[in-house]
């Protein structure tokens, strides 16, 4: 069995950068103030969101601080670890960065040792009980090596799919795929139709496609996936064997696209589902901003749509792949937080911001009306009716218990997921539907042998 300490899933050597870096230390731990708490240029990075919701949450802050400035620069996920180590290396960091809660681009392992801490200001600003106004689990898994090293801006789920209802009325297909005889048959009439089924890319190290086949694993059986993270099962088990099988299926039953192996889950497969070549798309609970008109435009626009028509974007529950009666369920977490450099020559202009984007009801409200995160703080919904939403009689029911569900999902998304793991399963996803020669067994020892477990929750 493999062994090892989990690491966030992000390319190879700029892990081996930024970890270098943070054993370095940083000296300065706690909120040691620096400049005005009311004004001041701060500068903040991430990964995430797309530029276009940064700029609303910006814009809404500046209605009640206007003397504060922040300039926002988004990163694609495999530059902003090579930006960050290069930049905490210099002395040149950011006075806001994007945490997330463990596996991914921005994990807190990381950048955990450069952010100040942040518990000493929460406890402050609003109370001993601070935590507990967070949705469960947020803060914890925000916290690094003892400290709150980021508050939680939102959350985010996932195991679903996005799908474009009106080219699956316009082709008399039911929105509700379960099993998946229904999902062939539904594809089988998109591809008469002209239409591409489902789309999604996997030449990238992007971890997008492993999400695919966690899905067909929960079908298969729904404890195996967090098991197998931390070393009780293995990733070459019958149940990732017939989940790779199936994958396999899937393109030659004409469900998962030719080009699959040639394209990117962004910005192609993205694209494709924007531009309406394809009816079906997996991501999870961010993707709903582009469920509003001005997002959506945007989007489509950014595919290459010339004067777009908006179209009805619904989420989709999994069907039963395996077909044992196992409908996956959402898995969720934290998605990321904002940490402040604890190095910042601006700290106070920055905290201001960070706690209220984070802490505060009018913050976090602007946070829920961009529907790309699942509010951190407890009690906050979108204002679902001024939002904007394509045809909102239809997706506001369908939104709302989408967040509820999402909001209560207790399985984690990528907070146990190592990078040795998650590269490994990039790598068997490219190799099943890249080269139909090589066994689904072979495929799954590679993975197994590949893989470093994850500590137990």
């Amino acid at each position: 069995m493999r062994k090892g300490t989990a690491k966030p899933i992000i390319a190879l050597a700029a892990l081996a950068l930024a970890t270098s870096l943070a054993a370095c230390g940083n000296d300065k731990k706690d909120d040691e103030g620096g400049g005005s708490a009311d004004s001041g240029e701060v500068t903040w990075w991430s990964w995430t969101p797309d530029t276009p919701v940064a700029e609303k949450y910006i814009a809404e802050f500046n209605k009640v601080y206007p003397d504060i400035k922040i300039k926002f620069t988004n990163y694609e996920n495999a530059d902003y670890a090579p930006a960050m180590s290069t930049a905490f290396q210099t002395g040149s960091g950011p006075d806001i960065f994007a945490i997330g809660a463990g596996g991914n681009v921005g994990g807190k392992q990381l950048w955990g040792d450069y952010a100040a801490d942040l518990a000493p200001a929460a406890e402050e600003a609003l109370g001993a009980d601070w935590k507990d106004k967070f949705a469960p689990g947020y803060v914890d898994q925000l916290t690094w090596d003892g400290k709150i090293a980021a508050l939680p801006l939102g959350g985010v789920a996932a195991d679903f799919f996005w799908i474009n209802k009106d080219l699956f009325d316009a082709n008399g297909v039911s929105t509700e795929l379960k099993t998946y005889a229904e999902l062939k048959a539904a594809c089988d009439t998109f591809a008469a139709a002209g239409v591409q089924c489902f789309t999604m890319g996997t030449n990238s190290t992007d971890t997008f496609s492993t999400e695919l086949f966690r899905t067909i694993t929960t079908s298969i059986d729904p404890d195996y996936y967090l098991r197998a993270l931390h070393g009780e099962a293995s990733w070459d088990d019958p149940v990732a064997i017939e989940a790779l099988d199936i994958v396999r299926k899937m393109q030659a039953d004409g469900i998962i696209a030719q080009d699959a192996t040639s394209i990117k889950q962004y910005p192609e497969s993205n694209n494709n589902f924007m531009s309406q070549k394809a009816a079906i798309v997996q991501m999870g609970t961010w993707y709903a901003q582009y469920a509003a008109k001005d997002s959506m435009i945007n989007s489509m626009e950014g595919a290459g749509v010339s004067n777009p028509t908006p179209f009805t974007m619904l989420p989709m529950r999994s069907p039963d792949f395996a077909g044992k009666g196992n409908i996956p369920q959402y898995i969720g977490e934290a998605d990321y937080g904002l940490s402040i450099n604890a190095e910042s020559k601006n700290f106070e202009a920055a905290k201001t911001f960070v706690f209220w984007l984070t802490a505060t009801l009018e913050g976090q409200q602007v946070v829920a009306n961009a529907i790309d995160l699942v509010p951190a703080f407890i009690g906050v919904e979108a204002d679902w009716d001024s939002l904007g939403l394509v045809t909102p009689e239809i997706q506001i029911p369908a939104f709302k218990t989408l967040y509820a569900d999402a909001a209560a999902a207790t399985e984690s998304r990528n907070l146990y997921i190592s990078a040795e793991t998650g590269n490994a399963q990039v790598i068997a996803m490219q190799q099943v539907l890249a080269d139909p020669n090589l066994s689904t067994a072979d495929i799954a020892a590679q993975m197994e042998a590949d893989s470093v477990d994850s500590p137990a929750e």
